[in-house]
């Protein structure tokens, strides 16, 4: 460490008429100087004293008084302070006076020493850039030696964190931890909790690894599924060495992290979703909507309720026998007799004869890949029982669930079912987006049961709304509603 702005200047101090001799204890003594007359009394007084000085105990020279403090108690990794103060020292002086920085990094089990002098004004000042929390303490190694308390400086790691959107309601959080290269906080069970932002009580929603990306350089990252708007969220691990920094307070305790981020909202917006639940509220009947908006979010009302199917369970039946077929580069005629039908028209008797080709275990397959949790069917394909959020994410996900070489197909067949079919949604969604869509009717003990489900594209923009009703006065009742549905989210 160089020593700023430090002098050295000699003091040399003399007593006029004295000079030192050596004590026998280790205690100057003192005698006349030669030249300087002296009477009786006062030779046996110098006598006395001499022989006092002599054979008493020896004197404690005197401690020098430090004083030291850092400019900057935190610093942040690879920043520096210093350690400044003074000295003073009454019987030797302050300036020039050699000092040592004893340093002792976490967990303070070795001590470093660092040389310097004070200035001209007793001052001084160490330069230091710790890696780690650090203790400093300055001790004088001069005439009357002395030692300033213990000082310490804190340490930051180096943080970055990103946030970054992806397609379908998810975020992909990341955080870079810089730390000094010994410290060795790769392959760690990192604990990711998050909350909307305003809410006290986070609630853990992953573990994942800590990696390594260069020596002294880790990284943890998640990828979640979020709700929309503001969030708020802290990961934690435990590592080696961990209190060597301080990184973000967090209750879970160990190497954390915390920060917040913004998630996009889908169409139809939440404002919107909520305007048709208001209508729908004030609707006759049993009632339920569910929509998968733009980013892969669900939302609605009722939207787990649990309805006889009708027909809607056609759209289900097309795409089992499809997959059913995706061993054929081509459907067979026959397989085309009874699936245009089927769809177009609403064909009753080409669905019995779909049905009892793929039966009732390769509908609840699809339902299980589609990830459908209140779908359940027993006997005839009429007795399925199906919710609007099954149906809305079976249809949102419809592309996928579909063999490649038909997917054009089944596209056409959702999107051109007869005009006397394509009251409620479509009639609403056209031509601003296209249509794909399937519809079901018929009556029960309540009264008129009428369902819709559709899934609308314009550009990049991909959704899909299930409007379900029974107990409705009559049918044109129950596409007046999923209409005035359709009408406040489109």
């Amino acid at each position: 460490m160089l020593k700023r702005g430090a002098g050295q200047v000699a003091n040399q101090g003399s007593i006029v008429g004295y000079m030192f001799f050596p004590g026998v204890l280790g205690t100057p003594a003192l005698a006349p100087a030669r030249g300087v007359g002296c009477s009786g009394s006062m030779k046996r007084a110098l006598i006395f004293g001499l022989l006092l000085a002599t054979f008493a105990p020896a004197a404690q020279a005197s401690a020098a008084t430090i004083r030291a403090h850092p400019t900057r108690s935190t610093v942040l990794l690879g920043g520096s302070s210093d350690i400044v103060g003074d000295l003073h020292d009454v019987g030797a002086g302050s300036a020039g006076m050699p000092l040592e920085l004893h340093v002792s990094a976490y967990p303070y089990s070795r001590v470093s020493v660092v040389q310097g002098l004070t200035g001209s004004d007793g001052s001084f000042d160490f330069r230091v850039k710790p890696d780690r929390r650090t203790r400093y303490r300055v001790v004088s190694r001069g005439p009357s030696p002395g030692s300033s308390g213990l000082v310490g400086v804190i340490v930051r790691a180096r943080i970055r964190t990103s946030a970054r959107a992806l397609p379908l309601g998810r975020v992909q959080l990341s955080a870079n931890f810089r730390h000094p290269a010994d410290l060795r906080w790769a392959h760690r069970r990192a604990t990711w909790e998050l909350a909307p932002l305003g809410r006290s009580r986070l609630r853990v929603v992953a573990h994942t690894r800590s990696i390594d990306v260069a020596r002294g350089l880790t990284r943890v990252t998640v990828t979640l599924a979020v709700p929309a708007g503001r969030s708020v969220y802290q990961a934690c691990f435990r590592a080696p060495g961990e209190r060597a920094l301080v990184t973000a307070r967090a209750r879970c305790g160990g190497v954390a992290v915390t920060g917040r981020f913004r998630a996009p909202a889908g169409f139809p917006s939440p404002a919107r979703v909520s305007h048709a639940a208001r209508f729908m509220a004030h609707r006759r009947g049993r009632t339920a909507f569910a929509v998968i908006d733009s980013q892969g979010r669900l939302s609605g009302v009722h939207v787990h309720w649990r309805f006889v199917s009708a027909s809607v369970v056609k759209a289900m039946l097309l795409t089992t026998s499809l997959r059913k077929l995706s061993s054929h580069r081509r459907l067979d005629g026959g397989s085309r007799s009874i699936l245009y039908p089927m769809i177009h028209v609403s064909d009753n008797n080409a669905a019995t004869a779909v049905w009892r080709r793929v039966g009732d275990g390769a509908l609840r397959r699809l339902a299980r890949r589609a990830g459908m949790t209140d779908f359940s069917i027993s006997g005839l394909w009429t007795h399925a029982q199906i919710s609007a959020a099954d149906q809305a994410r079976f249809f949102f996900e419809m592309d996928s669930l579909i063999p490649r070489q038909f997917r054009s197909y089944a596209r056409y067949l959702l999107s051109h079912i007869s005009g006397g079919q394509s009251w409620g949604i479509p009639s609403v969604g056209r031509p601003r987006y296209a249509v794909f869509f399937k519809g079901g009717w018929r009556g029960t003990v309540l009264g008129q049961l009428v369902h819709q489900i559709a899934r609308f594209e314009r550009g990049p923009l991909r959704f899909s709304l299930a409007v379900m009703t029974d107990g409705d006065p009559s049918m044109g009742y129950g596409i007046a509603t999923i209409r005035g549905v359709a009408a406040r989210l489109l």
